[in-house]
């Protein structure tokens, strides 16, 4: 309630700013089919942003959480979730989980009290998990009312989530907060709320995918103070088992940033240098990591990536720190179809 009220605060003192200026007056908007883009923004400087990209009209709207509701988003947007109609906007460095109403992008609810608030999953109706960067655990909150509801122990760090049956499998990427092991995916019971098993990867395992045979890849970027060990795993989410490793080269690779097609049998993922990352495209059925980039980052810092899961479309970011971002729209045979200005580090993206 109290969150509700200071939000409520800054909207009231924006109204009053929106007498004086008449761009200031809030927006109605309607999204359709397309890509929400999140833009992180600047750290501590509140300049996360949505973005838009509509198919029927092949442009990008930007700025929408303001200019529909007259309130900045926050401090470091992270990651979206789509359900019943509803958007949830999880702002990291802010620790809140907004509700918005996913076609208007009109502000309903807000939902605060996490610690580092990172990715949210729908795991059935009237429960989510969400993720937290610097608590050692899953928060278990109710998406309908925005209420916390339940904290699973898990003894580290949690990011990334999928689901396979009645569990859920997540990453441990991070030690930095929590003082705990980062090398492992953590298996949750999403029927009884409870840790029942852990894997062993290797060090920063983050973005997970599922393919077609219900294998769950896992992307390692290696260790963030030395990088050492990065690795690409296939897990049998059956047996709780590494069926496969691939490494990278130490000291020399970093890979981050991975999806899937819609069949579940292409994995794209980025790599390379930090700050001058190769997209590379991969058979679910190799044997053996490719050699050669399908798109190369020719210069640009390519920052995430995504792939439509009806026609094969890839959208890949592009971050510039010290100007807004670009969004590029690609093929599946890897050509360019189109180039869009976003917000400052363009991150997280969901199909509508």
């Amino acid at each position: 309630m109290r969150k509700n009220l200071l939000f409520l605060a800054v909207v009231c003192s924006f109204l009053l700013l929106s007498c004086k200026k008449e761009e200031s007056k809030p927006e109605t908007l309607t999204v359709g089919k397309g890509l929400f883009v999140l833009n992180e923004g600047n750290y501590t400087n509140s300049t996360g942003s949505l973005s838009f990209y509509d198919f029927s009209k092949n442009s990008v709207e930007n700025n929408l959480f303001y200019r529909v509701n007259n309130a900045p988003l926050g401090d470091v947007p992270q990651s979206l979730m789509l359900n019943n109609g509803y958007l949830y906007i999880v702002v990291n460095n802010s620790r809140d989980i907004y509700k918005v109403n996913a076609t208007t992008i009109q502000y309903l609810s807000q939902l605060g009290n996490f610690t580092s608030p990172r990715y949210m999953l729908s795991v059935s109706d009237g429960k989510a998990y969400v993720s937290d960067l610097g608590r050692a655990g899953i928060w278990v909150m109710d998406p309908d009312n925005m209420t916390h509801t339940k904290f699973i122990e898990t003894g580290k760090a949690t990011e990334m989530m999928v689901r396979v049956g009645d569990e859920v499998f997540v990453s441990n990427w991070s030690k930095y907060y929590v003082s705990a092991a980062n090398n492992t995916v953590q298996v949750i019971d999403c029927v009884n709320d409870e840790l029942v098993d852990e894997i062993e990867v290797a060090q920063e395992p983050r973005a997970m995918v599922v393919d077609k045979n219900n294998h769950i890849w896992v992307l390692c970027s290696g260790s963030y103070e030395a990088v050492q060990d990065p690795a690409l795993f296939c897990i049998d989410p059956t047996s709780h088992t590494v069926i496969k490793r691939f490494d990278f080269t130490p000291g020399y690779d970093y890979p981050d940033g991975m999806a899937i097609d819609g069949e579940g049998e292409t994995l794209y993922y980025l790599n390379g240098g930090y700050n001058n990352l190769n997209m590379y495209k991969m058979s679910v059925d190799a044997e053996q990591l490719p050699d050669t980039a399908f798109i190369a980052s020719d210069g640009r810092w390519l920052y995430n990536l995504t792939v439509d899961p009806e026609n094969g479309d890839i959208f890949v970011t592009e971050a510039q720190p010290t100007s807004n971002g670009k969004l590029y729209r690609y093929s599946s045979e890897g050509t360019l179809l189109g180039t869009y200005g976003v917000g400052i580090f363009p991150s997280y993206m969901l199909f509508n």
